[in-house]
């Protein structure tokens, strides 16, 4: 594992829409079967094999930094948020609020600070020219608990924050072992992410989050 080159991709979003729930599915493939409130954060890994970077196939280790989401704790969790490299904002889709929350975590990890308790999710913009395109700093947007909503009508707002920041999205039902199976639609889409954050930190393009970016206001 030594010889394997990394990335840190940070897990975030409210408390209890199932980020630890995912990252278990993610890792390896079967539900999480007791889970718990995480507190600071937990790492687990996924190695990805893939060509995205040279024109032969690579194994890297992604290293999935589940954060808590715990009110409480914002004032320390910036911590973990440096060096990232990618993003993956979660929300409950029996939880609107949850998803009206994901601008808030997504200026919190790009300041490096909490976003204000006054400050309500239409009155902060995100700036363009540092997101659009997702290519200096991919971002994956994912809605759990799909079995127990059926059809949703949050679709057009999902788009309107896809469009903002360049991200895909996908809607996931953690209970169930073969959403990133072989033939699965996510999986295409989970691996096409994992591509565009391996290939944003090895390439050349882009680096991790850098400190320049730090306390810089979100326009």
């Amino acid at each position: 594992m030594a010889d394997v080159d990394k990335v840190r991709i940070l897990v975030v979003g409210d408390s209890g829409v199932g980020k630890s729930s995912l990252v278990h599915l993610i890792c390896h493939d079967e539900p999480l079967t007791k889970s718990s409130w995480t507190v600071g954060c937990s790492v687990d890994v996924k190695l990805h094999e893939t060509s995205a970077v040279g024109n032969t196939s690579k194994l890297f280790c992604v290293e999935l930094w589940d954060i808590g989401g715990f009110s409480g704790h914002e004032s320390s969790r910036s911590i973990f948020y440096q060096p990232t490299h990618g993003l993956i904002l979660v929300h409950d889709l029996t939880n609107w609020k949850s998803y009206a929350n994901l601008t808030k975590w997504l200026a919190e990890v790009m300041n490096g600070s909490p976003v204000s308790k006054d400050s309500g999710p239409e009155s902060i913009s995100i700036d363009q020219e540092h997101l659009s395109g997702s290519d200096l700093f991919p971002i994956l947007i994912v809605g759990t608990k799909h079995d127990q909503v059926g059809s949703v009508s949050m679709a057009p707002r999902r788009n309107a924050l896809t469009e903002k920041t360049g991200a895909d999205s996908m809607n996931v039902d953690c209970l169930n072992g073969r959403q990133f199976s072989p033939g699965s639609s996510h999986r295409p889409l989970l691996y096409s992410f994992f591509d565009k954050v391996i290939a944003s930190r090895f390439s050349g393009r882009s680096t991790a989050l850098p400190e320049r970016r730090r306390g810089a206001s979100l326009r």
